[in-house]
């Protein structure tokens, strides 16, 4: 009676199991790179983005060139100055240096003025994209869709390839 018992209780669970595999999971991928590389309001913010990179950029290029030049000087003078000016000129140099530190860590750092204006310029299309993905979605009946950018798939039929899809909502809202 033992054995019949469990014979059963295995024969449901095969049942139950089979039961759920029966549900298939709809999966689809796309690929974010490609989706910013074509999507017009993402490339318009990255030349955005870019302008600001590049004045960023050149201003701290100045700087460093301004405490190369003033290190330069100080090296080729500092033997015929007097101590109160070679105290003055290393007073310059050091305070040079940290400006260019301070203007790092405002400017380039993690929470500096670039990823501030990266959020601002791009995080809204980021948004409309991930909107428009979730429509995609949904409207196809989706239960997961992934980004092949991320490095999780290593294969994929190009058929559940969304991207054309998502590209085409986006122009189509623009």
């Amino acid at each position: 009676m033992k054995k019949f018992t469990l014979i059963m209780i295995g024969f449901l669970l095969v049942m139950c199991s089979a039961n759920l595999f029966a549900q298939t999971i709809k999966i689809g991928y796309v690929n974010s790179d490609r989706i910013l590389a074509e999507f017009e309001e993402a490339k318009e913010a990255q030349r955005k983005l870019d302008v600001e990179a590049k004045k960023l950029e050149d201003e701290y290029r100045g700087m460093l060139g301004k405490l190369d030049s003033l290190n330069r000087d100080f090296e080729r003078q500092k033997m015929i100055m007097s101590e109160t000016r070679r105290q003055t000129k290393e007073n310059e140099i050091t305070q040079l240096q940290q400006n260019i530190q301070r203007y790092q860590v405002e400017k380039m750092g993690p929470e500096g003025e670039i990823y501030r204006k990266q959020a601002e310029l791009v995080g809204p299309v980021l948004e409309k994209i991930k909107a428009v993905i979730e429509k995609v979605g949904k409207s196809n009946k989706y239960d997961y869709i992934f980004d092949t950018v991320a490095g999780n798939i290593l294969y994929a039929e190009p058929v559940h390839d969304l991207t054309d899809k998502v590209l085409y909502e986006l122009k189509r809202n623009e």
